[in-house]
């Protein structure tokens, strides 16, 4: 019996797993994954970014920050034109043109964090009523010491006098508590 040789024309040729061209098949589709994974993962945090940005504006707008809240939605804007592509957003719309308008946007955000601040404080002022004693408080103190601080003076008389002021003192600041003071930055 003989046997015939089997052409191999069109079938193709088995390969093993230990085979140089199947390990380099391999490879090159980790490669591939790699880089569609580094591609996915960069546009899932731009998207990420774009929500969060917006999210943040409003958040901030509502809490009353709002340069915190200008500046989120200058980021916000720029992801938005970023999303839409070249072509399709008009010519003023480059880097150059959203960071000046981002400039003007978040100097807008200042004045109206100072107007907010500026009329807490006009309010706090009106609110609290100006320093006098009260009818029915005894008349203020009026304390005068002399204390003579020479060379030639005794120490003791010194620490005497100064500890009959810090008695006076005592007793003439009262324990009541002032006005309390309001948060913010203040204005002098």
């Amino acid at each position: 019996m003989s046997r015939r040789r089997q052409s191999r024309g069109f079938q193709q040729r088995q390969v093993s797993y230990e085979s140089e061209d199947f390990n380099r098949g391999r490879k090159m589709w980790q490669l591939i994954a790699i880089v569609l994974i580094a591609v996915m993962l960069f546009y899932l945090g731009a998207f990420y970014l774009t929500v969060a940005a917006w999210l943040n504006a409003v958040g901030h707008l509502l809490r009353g920050n709002f340069i915190r809240a200008s500046i989120w939605a200058c980021i916000g804007f720029g992801m938005l034109c970023w999303w839409q592509g070249e072509n399709t957003i008009p010519d003023p719309w480059d880097f150059h043109a959203w960071l000046t308008n981002s400039a003007w946007v978040v100097g807008i955000g200042v004045l109206a964090t100072f107007a907010r601040f500026y009329n807490r404080h006009r309010r706090a002022a009106q609110a609290v009523p100006p320093f006098e004693p009260a009818p029915s408080e005894p008349a203020p103190m009026v304390l005068n010491i002399n204390i003579e601080l020479s060379p030639h003076a005794d120490r003791r008389a010194v620490h005497d006098a100064l500890a009959a002021l810090a008695s006076a003192l005592r007793g003439a600041i009262g324990t009541e508590q002032g006005p309390r003071r309001i948060p913010g930055p203040t204005v002098n």
